[in-house]
């Protein structure tokens, strides 16, 4: 009767067993109570959480059904207990809940501290194996982080040598805008600035991982680009002083220019397949493009999109590398608004 209260997963418990020896209670009325909370209509839910189902072995061997109680559970069961001393074993029952949990949180506080800081030799090694579950843990979410936000750039061919940057240009090309002026725009909004021949990032934005500098060897030359997370800034910026995609411009809608472009194309589910996207995601593509308004409307192509057909005669959509970089951008917003 020295454990009224034992640990169990992690968590400080009593079990049927030891509540009807306390209370000098028949264990089966015991069950018979806590079962008739479980069952019971309203709020069961809560219920399973005090109360868990479990076996133990009688002295035949025979296997029989206990339960293990924490402290709501506990509470729950023996409030209806009356009498001095059924009040006795109340008390006895608090204390020792409260002495176990402590002990939980001191044994937590030593798990949690740094290896080097314990000097038990067991309890140290014990650290240090969970320190290096913990840090292979972050770098796993980390790896998961930057595959989300990881531009496809060997996917759909528009990025350069140096994965994940993105020069000026491409991203100046679908404003109908040079990378020059998209630059002096920048500069206007004194996003960037420029040294000798140089573009740098004003350090307002240093840390916000929107460029990166590839180096060109031998001669050490460094060349700035933009990240996904600059490229949507730069979009944004564009967006908010009415700056629209060239084919999002109202005079685009009505008169399209022949292009020439001798690519990749990608279908929708191709996208899909490549940013790891469920099926579902296939129409939800071709709804992105409507919204875009990359689909060609007076001819079978333009420099975003070609109309086919398939084998039973109905159209087909695919997408050239600007038309897929715009539709992904897109869904890196939603991505990241999700946290997907």
């Amino acid at each position: 009767m020295n454990d009224l209260v034992i640990m169990n997963n992690h968590q400080a418990v009593t079990t049927s067993l030891i509540l009807a020896e306390a209370f000098n209670k028949n264990h089966r009325d015991v069950l018979e109570k806590i079962s008739s909370k479980i069952n019971s209509a309203e709020n069961s839910a809560q219920y399973k959480k005090m109360f868990v189902e479990a076996t133990y072995t009688d002295k035949s061997g025979k296997q029989n059904k206990m339960y293990y109680l924490n402290r709501d559970g506990f509470t729950f069961i023996a409030m209806g207990f009356t009498g001095r001393k059924a009040d006795e074993f109340k008390l006895k029952y608090i204390d020792a809940f409260n002495k176990m949990e402590e002990q939980i949180k001191r044994t937590y506080v030593i798990q949690k501290q740094d290896s080097y800081m314990i000097t038990d030799p067991v309890q140290r090694a014990k650290r240090w194996i969970e320190e290096q579950e913990e840090h292979q843990v972050k770098l796993d979410e980390e790896v998961r982080k930057n595959e989300i936000l990881q531009p496809k750039a060997d996917k759909y061919d528009r990025y350069l040598s140096n994965k994940g940057l993105i020069t000026i240009t491409e991203i100046a090309k679908e404003y109908g805008m040079s990378g020059v002026k998209l630059n002096q725009f920048l500069r206007d909004k004194r996003v960037i600035y420029k040294r000798g021949n140089k573009w740098f990032i004003y350090q307002k934005y240093a840390n916000e991982r929107y460029v990166g500098y590839e180096v060109y060897l031998p001669e050490g030359r460094r060349s700035l680009k933009w990240t996904p997370e600059g490229e949507m800034f730069i979009r944004e910026l564009l967006e908010n002083n009415n700056i629209k995609p060239v084919l999002e411009q109202p005079q685009q809608l009505t008169v399209q220019e022949p292009v020439k472009y001798s690519g990749k194309y990608y279908t929708a589910s191709a996208i899909a397949f490549n940013l790891g996207l469920s099926e579902e995601w296939i129409m939800k593509i071709g709804e992105i493009a409507n919204e875009l308004h990359i689909k060609p409307r007076f001819s079978n192509e333009n420099i975003y999109c070609r109309k086919t057909l398939n084998d039973n005669g109905f159209p087909r959509w695919k997408y050239t590398q600007y038309g897929a970089a715009l539709i992904e951008n897109e869904i890196n917003k939603f991505r990241l608004v999700k946290q997907i």
